[in-house]
């Protein structure tokens, strides 16, 4: 009997699990004899492979958060060793996670190893391009200007665009929408998106509330509405809004649908930033880390900007603030995105329209899975 190939995927954080989630279901999808296994969360388990370990630290965030759940990733880590190992898989590809990830890959030499969403060394840590280099076969990057980066280091480097774009439906209909936040279909409706992790919501979700109260002062009529990224956080965000006095409808459908609905979102940093544009909808960003986690970022990460529309696009289009606020600058940014006429509003939605050309076409998940379907 003929062996049937055997890919693990192995993922980390919630954004992460998406792409293994949408990686795995085009690889059967192409190829259906070809045995897929994996470590990762609801998304990948959602998709029918075996699961080999299931990753329940996906909200971990930050030094400090490394720190504190120590035992927990040290464990999780060697579970995680030993299940591969055991699996004995032809080619292992690795998604995102960087800290875990290349830590798990130097275990795993004797593996064909692919590592798809690679760390972002341009931003911190460029050394570490030479352990990639020695302990990778290929990296698939998702920013058009990584794999000239990689290349210049003898990294062998793909780019297919960014699959972020697989995620955006063709259409997004709002049918029930309304009726289930209880609003009409002319309401100002301001979508709140706090990010998917923990530690995220924690930090950011606050300084979102108070951007809100301000805005409602100004624009009485609006009404808020917060993403929940993943059931798990759906008591964290409950009870943050509680202390703050506020009872805004918690959205745990699709992200997307809120985003086109929104005259406006404001939201923390993150690949939901794409996800939002890609939507069309106007944005602010806003970004926070404790005390010790900023300290500790700004020694070592080397970036002008933290959205990834801004990085994409190597200048400022959505206004970031970051850690701490001038609310009376929050304030005038709003006032200038939310006129549909205004000129900032206007080059804003220039800007997204071309971020679509920037990342490529569609199918960008189904190319990616054919190129690793055929180096197994």
């Amino acid at each position: 009997m003929v062996k049937r190939p055997k890919i693990t995927i192995v993922s980390g954080e919630i954004s992460g699990d998406q792409y293994a989630a949408t990686l795995a279901s085009n690889i059967k999808k192409l190829n259906p004899e070809i045995e897929i296994t994996g470590i990762g969360g609801k998304k990948l388990t959602s998709t029918g492979i075996r699961i080999i370990a299931e990753n329940k630290l996906s909200g971990a965030f930050g030094f400090s958060s490394v720190i504190k759940n120590f035992r927990s990733h040290l464990k999780f880590f060697n579970t995680c060793l030993k299940a591969i190992k055991n699996e004995c898989p032809d080619l292992i590809v690795f998604i995102d996670n960087p800290g875990f990830n290349l830590s798990l890959a130097k275990k795993l030499v004797d593996f064909r190893k692919i590592y798809y969403i690679p760390p972002k060394i341009w931003a911190h840590n460029y050394q570490r391009i030479f352990l990639i280099r020695h302990l990778f076969e290929a990296v698939i990057v998702i920013f058009p200007f990584e794999k000239q980066i990689y290349e210049k280091e003898n990294v062998p480097a793909y780019y297919f665009g960014h699959p972020v774009i697989d995620l955006i439906p063709g259409e997004i209909s709002n049918e029930n929408f309304f009726n289930e936040i209880g609003s009409n279909k002319d309401a100002f409706i301001i979508g709140i998106f706090p990010g998917s992790r923990q530690e995220e919501i924690k930090y950011i979700l606050p300084l979102l509330v108070m951007a809100a109260s301000r805005v409602k002062k100004i624009y009485s009529e609006a009404t808020f509405v917060v993403s929940c990224a993943d059931e798990q956080l759906y008591s964290d965000i409950k009870t943050i809004l509680e202390q703050y006095g506020e009872h805004w409808y918690i959205w745990k459908k699709s992200p997307h649908v809120l985003a086109k609905n929104s005259k406006i979102s404001l939201c923390a940093s993150g690949t939901m930033n794409l996800e939002i544009a890609l939507c069309g909808t106007p944005m602010i960003v806003f970004y926070r880390l404790s005390g010790f986690n900023y300290l500790i970022a700004k020694l070592i990460v080397k970036l002008n900007y933290v959205s990834p529309v801004n990085i994409i696009c190597g200048k400022k289009v959505v206004e970031e603030f970051i850690q701490n606020v001038n609310w009376q600058k929050f304030q005038r940014v709003f006032s200038q995105l939310i006129c549909e006429s205004g000129e900032v509003r206007k080059k804003q939605m220039a800007q997204f329209k071309n971020i679509r050309q920037i990342l490529g076409q569609a199918n960008v998940s189904e190319k990616i899975a054919d190129f690793i379907i055929k180096r197994v």
